[in-house]
C-alpha cells in the first residue's frame, strides 16, 4: 500500500483547502485518486504510531526487556508509548468520524467495494483511471 498513499501535488493542494474538505466544498479540491491525503496521511500515522508502540512496549515490557534498558530509557519509553498510544486513539476515531461524516463511506469499509456513482463524486481521478 506504500505506493498508494505517497503525497503529490494535488494532496498537498487539498491540504492546504482543508476548509473546503470541511465544508463539503468538494467542487472547489483538486480531483482525488484512489486515496485523498486525508487517507493518506492516516496510513503513515498508523504506521508510525504501530511501529513506536512496538518499539517502547518492548523496552518497557518488565517481564523479559525492561532490566536491560537504564530506567530513564525505561521511563521515556513509557511516555512516547502514552503519548503515541494517544495520537494512535484520536486517529481512530478522526477516521471513524469521517466515515460517519461522508455517505456511503461505511458500507465501502463493510462491503469492500464503492459504487461507480461514489467514485465519481469522492475520487474522480481514480474513478478515471479504473475505467480505462
Amino acid at each position: 500500500f506504500w505506493h498508494h498513499n505517497y503525497l503529490d501535488a494535488d494532496d498537498r493542494q487539498w491540504l492546504r483547502q482543508i476548509n473546503d474538505v470541511l465544508t463539503n466544498r468538494e467542487d472547489r479540491l483538486p480531483e482525488v485518486g484512489r486515496y485523498n491525503a486525508g487517507q493518506k496521511l492516516l496510513f503513515f500515522v498508523l504506521v508510525l504510531c504501530l511501529l513506536l508502540l512496538l518499539l517502547s512496549g518492548i523496552v518497557i515490557w518488565r517481564a523479559y526487556f525492561a532490566f536491560y534498558f537504564p530506567i530513564e530509557v525505561v521511563r521515556v519509553a513509557a511516555v512516547i508509548h502514552a503519548v503515541t498510544a494517544f495520537v494512535l486513539i484520536c486517529s481512530i476515531i478522526v477516521h471513524i468520524y469521517a466515515a460517519i461524516w461522508v455517505k456511503g463511506s461505511i458500507g465501502a469499509m463493510v462491503r469492500g467495494t464503492v459504487t461507480p456513482g461514489w467514485a465519481r463524486k469522492h475520487h474522480p481521478k481514480w474513478f478515471r483511471e479504473s475505467i480505462k
